[in-house]
């Protein structure tokens, strides 16, 4: 080996060592950067024989060699950090759907005054205590102001949850329009970073940014990445490609069905997260299209039923007042199948409106004597419910005009175990000759209407339907002749009723207060369903949490900066620069040695 080998040998292992020094200090300076990946370099032995005119290698099978870089690298395991993002997914989805439920879960818990589960029980405690005093004025303010209570409860729930649901939507167009603001960095670094490698080096740095940026990313969305050396990171979603290269597709929220829908750009795919993960952005699409309005339905579905049963039981009482037949809430949207928890409200104007006694049945002791009346007209009221009075007025032909009870029971009950309801028949002139107008409003709160009925000389018969099925017969014949119905004359009403209470008596306060007791099971599993949902969240954020905090270790072992290794490794770099650099000391030596010997 020449001097001059020696010193090409020295001076590059000097460069090689002085590179793997560069590495290992930058690799020390970003210990604590976020998102930074360990650099390495790797040496290999290079020849440095040099032939020519005047040089030669000397004898043919002794080669000289010295060492350079062979590689400069950036060091990441692609399946390890992928499995770190699928977790971070998954956590972050199960996170955002716990701290929404947890919201959800306070507005429903019942271990407060004013849950739902004991407004019910204080509506049941406060009538039943209406049944044990039925005379109390304080008791029945008392009960007022339980169902007070109660129609504020549901009130509140029902803002509760549109406030969640409005707080969601918004959260969502915000994580959406953050997404898309990633989504577009990934395709810019892709960019930046290709560029770099077509002009023969490496930008390990916005790679870094890339990978920091998809794990940003991984927190909305449940991205997978890929990465394709010709344009850098391609980015799918659930299938869909968002990000190509230098090119995305942006995400954008739907409004216009009842539920927002997430879609990918203009290609109208709609992003469907499964049960679970999908990131924040599935847990929230999730929440608005299942969680929030199934809790809803159930919050309606429960304010439905208490209006109901307990409607049914108030109805068949008398108020003290002497009514019967009313309602104990409404829902004050109108008249509809069912009846929604923001719209329910009392429906009684003070305590005497509460019907808290039981009415016996017609043409027993103490009932009404009069099965059918006419608000307006002259019908006699004196024969009792069994021989019910035929004439209701006299038409203008002189003739007398029948009503026909055949459905009524002979005690005057209605069908259907219909005791003490109310059909109230409004009848109105339609302007045309022999021709009426009917308005049948009924117990239940339902209407109908029957026009242009043919009541002329002939007669005719109105027919009314009640819950059950069965009929009530009116034969109206010729009593509503045109001109015994004008404008001045008014509508006529007829009413089929029961008024007078019966002392004593006060099942139907106890019925309802049953009633409500009963439905307090169904506010309790309301609660508990919603309360199961956020333990279930709950769980699924620790698991995926620690998958992530595994998996994130391996990365970390693999790729991340251990300051003591890169010390070591220092120490270890000094010494072969130093050796090196003792290699170029000896050869010069050694070159001084020759000179002064050829001189």
């Amino acid at each position: 080996m020449s001097v001059n080998s020696l010193f090409d040998i020295g001076s590059t292992s000097l460069r090689a060592v002085g590179e793997k020094i560069d590495a290992t200090s930058q690799n020390i300076a970003n210990a604590e950067s976020e998102g930074y990946r360990r650099r390495r370099v790797s040496l290999s032995s290079r020849s440095v024989a040099a032939t020519g005119l005047y040089a030669s290698n000397g004898a043919q099978d002794v080669t000289s060699s010295g060492v350079g870089v062979e590689q400069f690298e950036r060091v990441r395991d692609g399946m390890l950090v992928g499995a770190r993002n699928e977790a971070r997914s998954s956590e972050s989805a199960a996170r955002e759907e716990g701290r929404v439920l947890g919201v959800l879960e306070g507005a429903l818990a019942t271990d407060t005054d004013a849950s739902l589960s004991d407004s019910l029980q204080g509506l049941a405690d406060g009538f039943s205590n209406l049944a044990n005093n039925p005379e109390s004025q304080g008791v029945r303010e008392s009960v007022l102001g339980r169902a007070r209570q109660l129609t504020d409860t549901f009130g509140r729930l029902d803002q509760r949850l549109g406030e969640l649901t409005t707080n969601t939507e918004n959260a969502l167009a915000s994580n959406v329009e953050k997404a898309n603001g990633l989504l577009n960095k990934v395709a810019s670094l892709n960019e930046q970073i290709e560029s770099a490698r077509a002009g023969g080096s490496s930008d390990y740095a916005a790679e870094d940014q890339r990978d920091q940026t998809v794990k940003e990313l991984s927190k909305l969305l449940p991205v997978e990445a890929q990465e394709n050396r010709s344009d850098g990171y391609t980015l799918t979603v659930d299938g869909m490609t968002v990000v190509q290269g230098t090119e995305a597709t942006n995400l954008n929220v739907d409004q216009s069905g009842d539920t927002p829908a997430v879609e990918f750009g203009k290609t109208g795919v709609e992003f469907t997260p499964g049960a679970e993960g999908g990131g924040e952005i599935g847990a929230q699409a999730r929440l608005l299209n299942d969680t929030l309005p199934g809790v809803q339905s159930d919050l309606n579905a429960l304010a439905d039923n208490v209006v109901k049963k307990v409607n049914a039981a108030h109805r068949k009482g008398a108020d003290q007042n002497g009514d019967t037949g009313e309602n104990f809430f409404v829902d004050k949207s109108g008249p509809s199948s069912e009846n929604t928890a923001g719209n329910i409200e009392l429906n009684v104007d003070g305590p005497k409106d509460i019907a808290a006694v039981a009415t016996p049945a017609l043409g027993t002791p103490g009932g009404k004597q009069t099965a059918v009346t006419i608000g307006q007209g002259d019908f006699g009221d004196s024969s009792g419910a069994g021989n019910i009075e035929a004439r209701l007025t006299v038409g203008s032909d002189g003739s007398a005009s029948t009503v026909e009870v055949s459905s009524i029971s002979p005690d005057g009950n209605l069908p259907g175990g219909m005791e003490g309801g109310t059909f109230d028949v409004t009848v109105e002139d339609n302007a045309n000759t022999g021709e009426l107008d009917f308005t049948i409003n009924r117990p239940d709160g339902s209407t109908s209407t029957e026009t242009g009925v043919d009541v002329g000389s002939g007669g005719t018969t109105i027919t009314l339907e009640n819950n059950g099925g069965e009929t009530i017969e009116l034969d109206v014949g010729t009593a509503f002749a045109d001109s015994d119905v004008t404008s001045a004359s008014g509508p006529k009403k007829f009413s089929v009723t029961v008024d007078n209470s019966l002392p004593g008596d006060t099942s139907p306060a106890q019925n309802i207060a049953d009633r409500a007791s009963d439905l307090t099971t169904g506010a309790t599993d309301l609660a508990a369903g919603v309360g199961t949902q956020v333990q279930e969240a709950a769980a699924k954020e620790e698991a995926q949490a620690a998958v992530g905090e595994r998996v994130q270790a391996q990365i970390e072992d693999v790729s991340g900066v251990s300051v003591d290794q890169q010390l070591s490794s220092l120490i270890e770099q000094q010494q072969q620069f130093a050796a090196s650099a003792q290699v170029l000391t000896t050869a010069r030596e050694v070159s001084r040695t020759l000179l002064s010997i050829a001189r």
